[in-house]
């Protein structure tokens, strides 16, 4: 005789059964039939630490690897015998190659071709950095500026600032500030020099996705 659904020997099991104890504790007590706690008081597994991963860029969930440490140095060797080399050609004809000179002879010329260099060095790292966020020493190692903090483009502002610092502290410490400033990416974390710090930026591979494309 077939079975009606409601005198089914197949029981569907009540959420409020008590479940299974773990090994080793005590069974519930028959007759506790209590609701388990509301979602707001059940106990959860702690969340993992929210840091930033080596490379990450803020909210934006973009993502590259900071720029090595290597190849920052010889970007900026090479855009310092690039920089050099345009100096002197500008400078040369109106003071002369005094810019190597060490005596004091021809000290007003020397200021000259250093005030010289000064702004070609503004205007080649400002314009480049604010136009491409890299220099020429950058493009052929590889890497490229960007903000610190979502991984975009700076602006020509930031790029003229981060310029201006590192002559400010250079000229102020008579040029051991300048050295601290480029020593400065060995010990830190995200591999930022000190003018990247005050300018809120930072160096990363150009491999990443490259925020100046169109500018």
């Amino acid at each position: 005789m077939t079975q009606s659904p409601e005198h089914s020997d197949e029981q569907e099991p009540s959420p409020w059964t008590a479940p299974e104890p773990p090994h080793g504790q005590p069974p519930a007590h028959a007759g506790d039939f209590s609701a388990p706690p509301p979602p707001s008081q059940q106990p959860y597994a702690a969340a993992p630490p929210i840091t930033e991963p080596y490379g990450g860029y803020g909210s934006t969930g973009a993502s590259a690897q900071y720029a090595g440490r290597w190849r920052r140095l010889f970007a900026a060797i090479l855009d310092g015998i690039i920089l050099s080399a345009i100096s002197a050609v500008v400078s040369a004809p109106f003071f002369g190659f005094v810019m190597y000179d060490s005596g004091s002879k021809h000290l007003g010329a020397r200021l000259g071709a250093d005030l010289v260099t000064a702004v070609i060095g503004l205007v080649y790292f400002a314009v480049q950095h604010g136009k491409w966020g890299q220099t020429i020493g950058k493009r052929a190692l590889g890497i490229r500026v960007v903000r610190a903090e979502d991984g975009g483009a700076i602006g020509y502002g930031t790029a003229a600032w981060r310029v201006v610092f590192t002559y400010l502290i250079s000229l102020i410490t008579c040029g051991i500030g300048g050295i601290i400033d480029v020593a400065w990416i060995l010990g830190d974390q995200r591999r930022q020099a000190l003018h990247d710090k005050v300018a809120k930026t930072i160096v990363v591979g150009a491999d990443a996705p490259n925020p100046y494309e169109g500018r």
